[in-house]
């Protein structure tokens, strides 16, 4: 007698099969040539600063309106997915009862995305062109030489 267990180990040892041999072949693939400039810390274009360090709130605002609306698109899903067995069984006062709360919920869903538009969590300020204060062993002069001089060449065919 088969055991009902057989195929979710199955099941899960492929899937863990397929994570190790996705690892394995991208350890095999990946060059491996530290530099200084490979690294530094880098935060999403903002300079690293000390541990204790001020955040900008915009980064938190907007991750934090993100999940909100997953959540709130997470809780529909089963809602919609519902209205089919309803529909299907012929019931007209389920699904206007449906329908209604589905309206009822997108207008909170609405207003409160409108809420974060009117505050402004979506208004980004652009930040200020730092030049990069890294010193390699190229100097900055010999970038712009190289890449005159490409500009200048005609390009070669592929």
């Amino acid at each position: 007698m088969q055991s009902g267990l057989l195929p979710l180990l199955v099941f899960f040892s492929g899937g863990i099969l397929f994570i190790a041999i996705g690892f394995g072949i991208s350890l095999l693939l990946q060059r491996r040539k530290p530099n200084p400039q490979k690294s530094t810390f880098y935060e999403c274009g903002e300079d690293a600063g000390p541990a204790g360090s001020q955040f900008n709130l915009r980064f938190g605002l907007a991750a934090l309106v993100f999940v909100l609306m997953e959540v709130e698109i997470v809780l529909l899903a089963p809602v919609l997915l519902n209205r089919f067995e309803i529909t299907a069984g012929g019931r007209a006062e389920s699904e206007s009862l449906l329908k209604t709360e589905i309206l009822i919920f997108l207008v909170i869903l609405g207003a409160g995305f409108m809420l974060a538009l009117g505050k402004g969590f979506f208004d980004w300020e652009r930040p200020l062109n730092k030049v990069p204060d890294f010193q390699g062993p190229v100097p900055d002069f010999a970038y712009e030489q190289y890449n005159l001089d490409r500009m200048k060449k005609p390009s070669q065919g592929l």
